[in-house]
């Protein structure tokens, strides 16, 4: 049985029922009534997905019956049946929310067609509006995880630019989710309906990331056999995410330059300029402002780009937030997997504390998954680890221990011979402003090697 809810409103009664006739035969719920106002009454007690009325009603008409319904159910589609001496008024139903109109007479065939029409338009709808949920779900602030002072300031500038135009530059090293953040900004703003479209600049040498950025006309350059449409225009209305920004060559940044100042873009091979509207969020890991310095990089460009600065700190930075990405990844990858693991052991979360994380939160969320698939227990243990990781944490722990002993062997004898040296080598005024007996002043003194 067809799952949609259609409501009829027709005061003609052998139209009414053959309406119905048709609609029920075809397998949906439908229902009839005939009047707007008994209309009305039936959508604040039920949810329709598609409401056909003719045009001409007692009472209330129509298209006062449109704007009615679309204050107050505005997902319900529409579909007006009239005259043809009233196309100008369906079209206006058109302009004001209606889907589509049927011409009287007409006959059953091109009835059910239509119908049929606009209820797929309906599922491809309500296709796009779970995955926009899934999406903002995905990208919800709550999956970028932190607690840090700093953590906290970068929700505070995602909240407050997020609905903006205004061009974002996130700046952090590889692994820290740059791009997590990037897609958290546009999924969470009034342009989530929007296409997001992200590009990676060091993925592409000058000539190919401009045809992909503005477009080409055909016969632009080998190989160009058809006009391209730019990620630029494909973006119109959402965001472009340009990863790897301070990898754009010269010549390229200064038209990127002109396209962000003016709005326009100008495909490569074309005279013509083309007027887009789209929110720019960059991001990168190298140093911005020495490039500038050097020279490898526009001023210009650079305070076009830096409007917004959002500063990712690398994971050695915010040690207080690697247990709960930790947990956080567990819960996602032990679900994921089917694996029946609760907690992490208190020895991994050491580890994990004491490591320095040069591939920051990438590489801890890849440790967790990992460690998911080999954990035969209940925790997350040592045995699940990764031989990298043990054994980094092994050469620090060694180079730590005995670095620290070398330092406090060389300091207490640079100490002790000073205290001689002032004494004139009396061992019992040295002890006692050591504050040590004599005993144990011989005892170190021997250990030493003090002569």
């Amino acid at each position: 049985m067809n799952r949609y809810r259609i409501l009829i409103v027709e005061d003609d009664p052998k139209m009414n029922q053959g309406l119905l006739h048709i609609l029920l035969k075809q397998g949906y719920t439908a229902e009839s009534v005939d009047t707007g106002e008994k209309a009305l009454a039936k959508i604040k007690a039920t949810k329709y997905d598609l409401l056909i009325t003719d045009l001409k009603l007692p009472g209330i008409d129509g298209m006062e019956l449109l704007r009615a319904v679309k204050a107050y159910a505005p997902d319900i589609l529409m579909l007006m049946i009239t005259a043809y001496g009233t196309v100008d008024t369906a079209v206006a139903a058109m302009k004001q929310g209606a889907e589509d109109y049927i011409l009287k007479p007409f006959d059953m065939e091109e009835f059910r067609l239509v119908v049929k029409k606009t209820l797929e338009k309906r599922a491809l709808f309500l296709q796009n509006l779970q995955l926009q949920r899934q999406l903002k779900k995905k990208y919800a602030f709550d999956n970028i995880i932190g607690t840090s002072e700093t953590m906290m300031t970068v929700f505070k500038t995602i909240n407050n630019v997020k609905d903006s135009k205004t061009t974002v530059l996130i700046r952090g090293e590889t692994g820290t989710g740059k791009e997590l953040v990037a897609r958290a900004i546009h999924f969470n703003s009034d342009k989530a309906l929007k296409p997001y479209l992200p590009v990676n600049c060091a993925a592409l040498n000058e000539n190919l990331l401009a045809s992909e950025l503005f477009g080409h006309s055909k016969g632009a350059f080998t190989g160009a056999v058809s006009d391209k449409q730019g990620l630029f225009e494909a973006a119109h209305g959402g965001t472009i995410f340009l990863d790897e920004i301070g990898d754009i060559g010269k010549g390229l940044q200064q038209t990127f330059l002109r396209a962000l100042e003016s709005g326009e873009i100008q495909p490569v091979g074309s005279f013509k300029r083309k007027k887009v509207a789209v929110r720019i969020i960059a991001a990168t890991h190298k140093n911005l402002e020495t490039m500038v310095a050097e020279g490898t990089f526009r001023k210009d460009l650079y305070y076009r780009l830096n409007v917004v600065m959002i500063d990712l700190p690398p994971l050695r930075e915010r040690k207080g937030d690697i247990a709960l990405l930790a947990h956080h990844f567990l819960q996602q990858y032990a679900a994921q997997n089917k694996k029946p693991i609760e907690r992490i052991s208190k020895e991994v979360l050491t580890l994990l504390d004491a490591y320095e994380w040069p591939g920051n939160v990438r590489e801890l969320e890849n440790i967790i998954e990992r460690a998911t698939l080999f954990e035969q227990s209940g925790d997350i243990t040592k045995a699940s680890l990764p031989e990298t990781l043990l054994h980094s944490s092994t050469r620090l722990e060694c180079k730590i221990m005995g670095q620290d002993i070398k330092s406090l062997e060389q300091l207490s004898r640079n100490h002790i011979e000073k205290v001689l040296e002032l004494t004139g080598n009396n061992k019992t005024q040295t002890a006692r402003l050591l504050k040590i007996d004599r005993s144990t002043l011989w005892r170190i003194m021997n250990r030493l090697n003090i002569s």
